[in-house]
């Protein structure tokens, strides 16, 4: 079953002053990118969480927001404006030299200009645990939306199979029609002298088989039947369906191209149309 890649989960573990609470949000990218804001963790538990992410969620822009929560002692926090006067000079430097005005909470939360005169007392199994707990839930939000995104693009499949028959019906007709336009065109080119049937024939087929679309047709219906298995498929298959869309549209072009019908061409463009809406979902997909 195919997977979204827009999901969000959360999840918490601890008791008292060691809970931790998690939340993961994901979006669509090219590749696995993970970020992590919030509390600040130790770099050993923070590379474990990591590989933890990245065994579950194989593509995706990932947020990671990591909060300790419950009754903690605020006496014991301190601001840290050292490291706020920094983040402050880097966003002016940023207006300065890119004219890009960020704010303080485009880079940082709260968490992150405050200092604990106590060390973090969150213990690390608490922390995989709460991913743990967010993974399962962000991974049953991406199925939810995957199979929506499936359903949407098998109607579309549906609609594409039923456009290129009746692209296979109008052609089926047009090349009757072509030979016969052919044949009275070249007649009226030689105004009545006498024709060489045989020759005549060689230069209507070798027209109308350039104008022939039967492979592409035949190519496109395999591609269709290829992307609805796609689909049904467990593993990832978001880049392959981006590819294989590639495939169709280059068929339908030729499709195009050869064929002058303005029936034909009108539901070339209905493809087109088709093929663009099933390329934005596929953008989606795991």
């Amino acid at each position: 079953m195919i997977k979204s890649m827009t999901g969000f989960g959360r999840g918490s573990a601890g008791q008292d002053n060691n809970k931790v609470e998690i939340e993961i949000r994901t979006v669509n990218s090219r590749f696995l990118e993970v970020r992590t804001r919030g509390l600040t963790i130790d770099p050993n538990t923070e590379e474990k969480v990591r590989a933890q992410i990245s065994s579950s969620l194989k593509r995706g822009n990932v947020q990671v927001r990591i909060e300790a929560v419950g009754s903690q002692d605020t006496s014991v926090l301190q601001f840290n404006r050292e490291r706020y006067e920094i983040i402050q000079n880097i966003l002016n430097d940023i207006h300065v030299e890119y004219g890009q005005r960020l704010g303080l909470s485009d880079l940082i939360t709260t968490n992150d200009l405050l200092i604990s005169s106590e060390p973090d007392s969150v213990k690390p199994d608490f922390v995989f645990k709460a991913v743990e707990k967010s993974l399962k839930q962000l991974n049953e939000m991406r199925l939810r939306e995957g199979e929506l995104i499936r359903d949407d693009i098998l109607s579309r499949i549906q609609l594409l199979q039923k456009t290129i028959d009746t692209i296979a019906d109008c052609m089926a007709d047009y090349s009757e029609e072509r030979q016969s336009v052919l044949r009275d065109k070249i007649s009226n080119i030689l105004e009545g002298e006498v024709l060489d049937e045989s020759r005549l024939l060689q230069e209507i087929i070798y027209l109308t088989d350039r104008a022939d679309i039967t492979e592409e047709i035949v190519r496109c219906r395999i591609h269709f039947s290829q992307l609805k298995d796609y689909l049904s498929e467990v593993d990832p298959v978001g880049k392959r369906i981006n590819f294989l869309i590639q495939e169709i549209g280059r068929e339908v072009n030729t499709i195009g191209a050869k064929s002058p019908k303005t029936e034909i061409t009108q539901n070339v463009v209905e493809i087109k149309d088709q093929l663009e809406k099933i390329r934005e979902q596929a953008q989606n997909i795991l």
